[in-house]
């Protein structure tokens, strides 16, 4: 990618165009994909990467005192946060007394299925939930996670489980 392809991206996204938007853009200004000068995997990495910049400190900051906040205010209330190599937050993820409480109960089945980056920062939210006595929902626990790869997944797992005292639900549906 060059330099100035990176500076066209950079600025077609902050006025809020969206990647595919930004993408589409960039191939009819090359008259066509194939001359573009790499591929659509390219740009939405790159995309991605943009996004996980505009996490900057003073929001990642914030995020840590509200969670912070909430844990002086529930005992149980619990939060794990894990950084990539340049030390931004790369996934987040929580559980309060109640939703503990939740799972104990109700937490046989589970349900976990992913959003697609549907957040300012282009997180993906992985909400755990259950079906309570009554059928209705209930929030065991949530994260938001950085990339859909297995590394991420695999941290998210052993998160919930060690943080719900090592309860493993008899189904999981997802999709």
């Amino acid at each position: 990618m060059t330099e100035e392809k990176v500076v066209a991206i950079k600025t077609m996204n902050s006025s809020g165009l969206t990647t595919m938007n930004t993408y589409n853009y960039m191939a009819t200004e090359a008259r066509g994909e194939q001359n573009v000068g790499y591929s659509v995997v390219d740009h939405l990495n790159f995309c991605l990467r943009l996004r996980m910049e505009q996490i900057e400190a003073r929001d990642s900051q914030t995020l840590v005192n509200i969670l912070n906040q909430e844990q002086s205010e529930d005992s149980n209330f619990c939060f794990r946060v894990k950084f990539d190599n340049e030390g931004r937050i790369s996934n987040i993820f929580w559980r309060d007394s109640m939703m503990l409480e939740d799972c104990r109960i109700y937490g046989d089945v589970l349900v976990f299925d992913t959003t697609y980056r549907t957040n300012q920062y282009n997180l993906i939210c992985a909400p755990f939930v259950g079906i309570n006595n009554h059928w209705h929902n209930c929030m065991f626990a949530c994260a938001f996670i950085g990339d859909e790869k297995t590394k991420s997944f695999v941290w998210l797992l052993e998160t919930f489980k060690k943080v719900m005292e090592d309860k493993t639900p008899t189904s999981i549906f997802t999709d």
